[in-house]
């Protein structure tokens, strides 16, 4: 058994290396490491230690998805007494049996996708990345360019051994409304919703107001997305977090509507791009909305 598991990591750390693409040299990503290509997943796919997951809802996973991979809806890590509690976007225990039903220890390779625009990938990413799991990837355009690029698909299920996986939470990495009230003046805190969320003219389900927290910038998701890849280039994608005042070493928090998807859109592509001091607002406008207590602009 020891041996079974010092096989296991040798070939982990291996795919670390193998899969740091010069491809993502030419997008100048100072953490390429975060993504994937789809032609190096379909090198490493077949190998029983790695774990592909679809994050999209069932319906759509059932319809076609990339051959073994298997499905965990986003949302079912958005819980949202837990991130008005303490910000964890789900309870350890929750995160833990989730994950290890789905063939998932601690140093299980992961791929996450979804259709190929970012927020609903980046939300496993973050919660797997939140509860201390070190090797888990996004792949770069999704079930999109899978496709584009005639890729088998499957409507199988595979069967997997269920495994065991420790949460280890990095409380670090969130906030609630409490450290979004007290921020100071040089932390930019940026929503990444719809225009129309952000001025009030759309109140999507879940939101109890509609507006934005006095003082967020308008930051929308889409702006750092790309038609068929996932993310922009870095340069790019600084260029776009540079005009809403965001740089290396500006403090920052995000929100979207749950906290859990356009928010975390943004915080996967300023990690891409060497941005490490921002924080998840995870309760976002679904926790801020419903207290009449607290403030709002439109």
């Amino acid at each position: 058994m020891h041996f079974v598991k010092l096989v296991h990591s040798i070939l982990a750390a291996i795919l670390v290396l193998v899969l740091a693409s010069p491809a993502w040299a030419a997008k100048g990503y100072a953490r390429p490491e975060l993504l994937i290509e789809t032609d190096e997943l379909a090198k490493i796919m077949s190998q029983p230690n790695v774990r592909v997951i679809d994050a999209v809802d069932p319906g759509t996973y059932q319809r076609a998805h990339i051959p073994g991979a298997v499905n965990i809806f986003y949302q079912v890590l958005a819980n949202l007494k837990s991130r008005k509690e303490n910000g964890f976007p789900a309870s350890p225990q929750d995160a833990e049996k989730v994950f290890g039903d789905a063939g998932i220890d601690n140093s299980t390779p992961v791929v996450v996708y979804d259709g190929g625009e970012g927020p609903i990938a980046s939300a496993l990413w973050f919660a797997l990345d939140f509860f201390g799991h070190k090797n888990v990837k996004v792949l770069n355009g999704g079930f999109r360019k899978w496709v584009k690029e005639g890729r088998a698909v499957t409507q199988d299920a595979p069967q997997v051994e269920k495994k065991k996986f420790t949460a280890a939470p990095q409380p670090q990495k969130v906030v609630t409304s409490e450290a979004v009230k007290k921020r100071d003046q040089k932390t930019v805190l940026a929503d990444a919703r719809s225009f129309k969320e952000f001025i009030g003219q759309d109140v999507v389900p879940g939101a109890s107001r509609g507006g934005h927290i006095p003082g967020a910038v308008h930051l929308e998701w889409t702006q750092i997305g790309d038609k068929l890849e996932t993310f922009k280039s870095a340069d790019e994608i600084k260029k776009v977090l540079e005009k809403k005042g965001i740089t290396k070493d500006t403090k920052a928090i995000t929100y979207c509507q749950i906290g859990f998807g356009r928010s975390t859109m943004l915080e996967l592509g300023m990690r891409l791009v060497g941005y490490d001091s921002s924080r998840l607002y995870s309760g976002s406008w679904e926790d801020w909305s419903a207290d009449s207590r607290l403030p709002l602009e439109k």
